[in-house]
């Protein structure tokens, strides 16, 4: 069936013109879909350009079809932020294949970033495309997880179709994703405090670990003292399965964070409470629904 969609794809592109059909999503999504899974497409329809594994149907099929993933709300973000803010310094856990960093610096939003991403195969491709877009200068890729301390060996459980989902496992318990029944690798694990040399003026923490926030925040103290914008993802359902909702909300209580935005609401800010952030959990509860917060 995938050999005759391709041909067919293929004989559709020449009748119709390929330049133009590049151009259509619809198209695009065909191409994606069809291709043998595991096989590595070149995205060209942002202003980036990526390789993608059409193994993953989350991240790489988005960039593959619309060329960039969750960079609107990096867009809110910086206008959150506001004019007088002066980045400098992205870091960017949990970067995946380069998504937010990589458009980030191309598009001239940061000076640089630091990315970290602890799988292997995405690492592999942050590498390449970071290479691709010509800012090997300005990006730096470190292939290891972060956490609560250094030199921690964290079991990673791997999605097979969702390669945004490789998270850090704490247990073999099954779930809503198949948990049970994934495979699982060792990952190293450093703390980022030990990375980055402590506190960092002009520098904006973005953060998607699947969970796994609140050990990374633990392992940033140094770093928090300068109460640096935070984006976390909100994920109770991750949260709930790694253990980590208490630690999150100490690490910022503790680190003096005054209010954040709610990402998913254009409520304005809320004051940093314990009760606060409760809301949050109730309102999505551990079906798996999350948000991202900006955390000030």
């Amino acid at each position: 069936m995938r050999k005759t969609l391709r041909v067919a794809a293929t004989a559709l592109a020449r009748a119709l013109h390929w330049a133009g059909l590049q151009h259509s999503a619809s198209w695009r999504m065909a191409v994606f879909d069809a291709a043998p899974k595991g096989s590595v497409l070149i995205s060209q329809r942002g202003q980036e350009t990526y390789l993608v594994s059409s193994g993953d149907q989350a991240i790489a099929r988005e960039l593959y079809v619309r060329g960039q993933f969750d960079f609107e709300k990096f867009e809110k973000v910086m206008r959150l932020l506001g004019p007088t803010s002066k980045p400098g310094l992205l870091l960017d856990i949990g970067a995946n294949i380069g998504c937010i960093c990589i458009a980030a610096v191309k598009r001239g939003l940061f000076e640089k970033a630091l990315a970290f991403e602890p799988e292997s195969f995405n690492y592999s491709l942050l590498a390449a495309n970071i290479h691709l877009n010509g800012l090997a200068s300005r990006i730096e890729a470190r292939h290891m997880a972060l956490g609560a301390r250094d030199g921690e060996q964290l079991v990673f459980e791997l999605s097979k179709d969702n390669y945004g989902d490789h998270r850090v496992s704490l247990g073999t318990e099954d779930g809503r994703f198949g948990e049970a029944r994934r495979e699982r690798t060792v990952v190293r694990c450093e703390s980022l405090d030990s990375q980055i040399g402590g506190e960092q003026q002009g520098c904006l923490i973005w953060m998607d670990t699947q969970g796994f926030e609140g050990y990374v925040l633990q392992g940033a103290a140094r770093t928090l003292k300068g109460r640096p914008p935070l984006v976390v993802e909100f994920w109770p359902y991750g949260m709930q399965r790694n253990r980590s909702y208490e630690v999150l909300k100490q690490a910022i209580l503790e680190s003096g964070y005054t209010h954040f935005h709610d990402l998913e609401l254009d409520a304005g800010p809320v004051p940093v409470s314990e009760a606060a952030f409760d809301a949050v959990w109730q309102r999505l509860g551990v079906d798996g629904r999350f948000t991202d917060l900006l955390i000030q």
